[in-house]
């Protein structure tokens, strides 16, 4: 990364931080001293991985724009709402999630303009061209049975670690006043299958997009899995008690490890 981009970094920190601020304002949650220097911690942590991730791709600045908008708002937000819905209390009826689900649409927004403005430059690949060329690489039907292979995938190694934590995050989601709850297998493994079909969907294009070698594919579907996905969530969410924190923690980044390792196998260009 050169000096120009380095010297940007403080002022993409400060500009996420004041978006997480603004976030949680609007959406009603409480400021303290606490929760500023949680939302400062999140905004240095999402500069770290866009200098890194970006500094992977070779996209022109409009399209690693829309690249990380669609990944920050589908793994942040859109994904674990869905299983918010399913696994807690928070929204009362399909309306309430829908209209929770718009909020960060626009925060994901500003948060992607100002990642791709401070440090993209020199870009010239299309994504589109990128794509086109990427799904060249195999057939039509090799791609639809390894999408549906990698969705698929999502709920075994979700439902194994899940089940590694349960005996010590059980008795909090037995606890009706905390608004947690466990549905039926009838209903966990559709809603994971399709939380996986979500994931590769929107982390297909961000594998054709970079300076492919299987390990950075590796390293970046994990990271975005974990870090937008997992640890700024947990670190940010205020209703969630505390103790069991460390331990879904755990959880997603063995998953997110795994499951990373697993689509960019998956979904994998031939080896030449």
């Amino acid at each position: 990364m050169d000096k120009v981009k380095i010297g940007r970094l403080p002022f993409l920190a400060i500009a996420l931080t004041l978006t997480e601020i603004a976030h949680k304002a609007v959406t009603g949650e409480s400021l303290s001293p606490t929760s500023y220097i949680l939302s400062l911690i999140a905004g240095i942590i999402l500069t770290l991985f866009f200098a890194w991730l970006i500094s992977q791709m070779k996209l022109r600045k409009l399209h690693v724009f829309a690249l990380i908008w669609l990944n920050l708002y589908v793994i942040r937000f859109l994904s674990n709402m869905i299983e918010g819905f399913f696994f807690t209390t928070i929204f009362d009826s399909i309306r309430s999630f829908v209209v929770a689900a718009l909020i960060p649409l626009f925060f994901t927004l500003m948060e992607a303009i100002f990642a791709g403005a401070l440090l993209t430059s020199g870009g010239r690949e299309s994504l589109n061209a990128l794509l086109r060329e990427y799904l060249s690489s195999r057939s039509c039907g090799s791609w639809i049975k390894r999408i549906a292979a990698g969705s698929i995938a999502y709920f075994p190694i979700y439902f194994f670690f899940g089940m590694l934590v349960f005996p010590f995050v059980a008795e909090y989601y037995s606890d009706p006043s905390l608004g947690l709850k466990v549905p039926g297998f009838e209903v966990i493994i559709p809603v994971e299958i399709f939380r996986g079909f979500l994931y590769v969907i929107v982390l297909f294009p961000l594998m054709a997009s970079l300076k492919w070698n299987r390990k950075t594919s590796f390293i970046a579907l994990s990271s975005m899995l974990f870090i937008p996905g997992a640890l700024l969530p947990l670190i940010l969410e205020p209703s969630l008690p505390p103790e069991i924190v460390p331990f879904h923690l755990f959880e997603i980044l063995a998953d997110s490890l795994v499951y990373g390792l697993a689509l960019s196998m998956i979904l994998s260009k031939p080896k030449s």
